[in-house]
């Protein structure tokens, strides 16, 4: 038939899959997916691209299981150059059979971190040597420097690809996708399983797998700052509706928010005090417009949805990410803030202002006397006419008036003296 065994092996398929953004839970599913359908396909092997500043602990131990359980060989590749496989990142870096950097990228800065407060010292110290422990097994079982490779977890330190390639903590460097594929050429790997496989990459078909559409999407929910604007959209969604009942899209629209909030907060670790303090905030508010306080429930409000959205990011292990960035943090409780603010200086201007509606509306109006107040007649008063009482006890036909006072539909008036030029 003209085929040999050679050309059949060099038919194989390499799987690419793409970890270029923070690390949660659907990353992990993304890529435990990508590994299985790897598998399935019989692919040669799996080409990990990585560019992540790295994430949540718990779904990189996911993949990092996967990757060194994995069925077929796995090689992780920093790239392109500028890349980084920060915090998190380094870890499922140096899991893969084969590890990979292009030049100009880096690798490291694992040391774990508590956002929101500075850690206690035992704290740190819990964190820190379970994050050491895991960095450990990880290069003792690829066989790396363990003294270098564990700096990056007690001493925050990283490496360029230059470094790395010199000091045994990656295997190689390559420009770029096909150079890499070149260079793994022929080598054999040793999986864990027992089997020994060797690769045939330099002429091997290559399938990109990308994240689905749903996972991307969820990947966007788990983002601390759009989990928290949407949680903000959401409640200010529900403030609406509850202050004018009926209207509907401010109740629909911020039930929805809150739903897509909730997604996040599921997978966020989430400081239940911050979110307390934010509802309280936004009850707060709720009282200021009810309760006239001249502003000092609003300045309570903004003081607890400052503290709360401080708080909101449980102190957990995470990698450099889970966050709410300041200047997000800032401009929504600005903006909230000059609302409610704006919302209580007008209620406080009406309260004082002179009433605009019913007969205490005429209190001010001028008019003309149409008979001599003496002290009582008839006055017309914005086209109306009405009794009076004449404050000075005589006014004068035809001579302008002022309502004063009103008392049981009579009004008091004065004459109002004429300008001289």
């Amino acid at each position: 038939m003209g085929l040999t065994f050679s050309s059949f092996v060099h038919a194989q398929k390499v799987i690419v899959l793409n970890l270029n953004d923070a690390i949660y839970p659907s990353t992990a599913d993304y890529i435990n997916n990508g590994l299985d359908k790897a598998a399935e396909e019989n692919a040669v092997c799996v080409v990990l691209k990585i560019n992540t500043p790295g994430g949540l602990m718990e779904p990189t131990r996911q993949m990092v299981g996967k990757i060194m359980n994995a069925p077929i060989p796995v090689i992780t590749f920093v790239t392109p150059s500028g890349a980084h496989a920060g915090s998190a990142g380094a870890f499922v870096t140096l899991a893969a059979n084969i590890t990979a950097m292009s030049p100009g990228s880096n690798i490291g800065a694992s040391h774990p971190v508590l956002q929101g407060s500075i850690p206690d010292s035992i704290m740190n110290a819990k964190m820190t040597e379970d994050a050491s422990a895991f960095m450990r097994s990880i290069a003792e079982h690829r066989e790396k420097d363990t003294t270098l490779v564990m700096q990056m977890v007690t001493n925050s330190r990283s490496f360029s690809a230059e470094q790395a390639l010199a000091n045994n903590i990656i295997d190689l460097q390559a420009n770029n996708l096909n150079e890499l594929l070149k260079e793994i050429d022929g080598r054999t790997v040793h999986l864990n399983s027992g089997k020994n496989i060797i690769l045939h990459t330099a002429s091997a078909e290559v399938e990109n797998i990308e994240m689905g559409q749903k996972l991307r999407f969820l990947t966007y929910l788990s983002n601390p700052n759009l989990m928290y604007v949407f949680l903000i959209m959401g409640l200010m969604g529900l403030f609406f509706e509850f202050s004018n009942p009926g209207g509907l899209v401010p109740g629909i629209v911020g039930l929805v928010c809150l739903i897509l909030a909730g997604f996040g907060m599921s997978v966020l670790p989430i400081d239940f005090t911050g979110l307390a303090l934010i509802i309280v905030a936004i009850i707060l508010f709720v009282l200021e417009i009810k309760f006239q306080s001249y502003a000092l429930l609003s300045i309570g409000g903004i003081i607890c949805l400052f503290l709360g959205s401080m708080f909101l990011i449980d102190e957990t292990p995470s990698i450099d990410v889970l966050y709410i960035s300041l200047s997000v943090l800032i401009t929504s409780v600005l903006i909230i803030s000059a609302f409610f603010i704006f919302l209580v200086f007008f209620g406080i201007k009406a309260q004082f202002s002179k009433k605009k509606t019913g007969i205490e509306a005429l209190i001010g109006v001028r008019g003309i006397a149409m008979e001599t107040l003496s002290p009582e007649g008839r006055v017309r008063v914005n086209g109306e006419f009405w009794n009076a009482i004449a404050e000075e006890g005589a006014i004068a036909a035809k001579t302008e008036i002022e309502v004063v006072s009103i008392n049981q539909f009579k009004l008091t008036v004065k004459s109002v003296p004429l300008i001289k030029n």
